[in-house]
This record gives structure tokens, sequence and C-alpha cells, in this order.
């Protein structure tokens, strides 16, 4: 079974939770998986817009008003 790792961006505005995901995939080994979540629906999308441009893969997506939960699989 793969590690699980979670980031709360609560309270944070862009570039913060971006650059608070990539440090944390960075240290992060293939096969794992980071679940990050946080309150500004516009920086849920930044992470998202970043992870289609990399190699980890996004195993679930999800917008609930301002809420976001993304669920990322390293590469």
């Amino acid at each position: 079974m793969s590690d699980s790792y979670k980031l709360d961006c609560s309270n944070l505005v862009c570039p913060m939770p971006v650059a608070k995901t990539k440090r944390q995939l960075l240290e992060m080994k293939s096969g794992e998986i980071l679940e990050v979540s946080g309150d500004l629906a516009e920086a849920g999308e930044n992470i998202k817009r970043y992870i289609d441009r990399i190699e980890d893969k996004i195993l679930e997506f999800k917008i609930e008003g301002e809420n976001f939960y993304i669920k990322i699989e390293k590469a």
C-alpha cells in the first residue's frame, strides 16, 4: 500500500498553494498519494493546471463553492 500525505492550503493565496504542492511532490516517491485541500477555488484550478503539465496524475478533483480537493499520485 502506498503512503498518503495531506496538505491543507486553507487561508493561502496564490501562488502559495501551487508552491507548497510542488514542494511536497518533490519530496515524495513514485506511487505515493498527496491529498490537497483548501478554501480558494482559484488555487485548486491553478494546482490542477500545474499537475496537468507534469508527469504526476490527478486521481480526483472536486470544487464545491470556494473549497477544493485534489488527490494526486506521484509518478
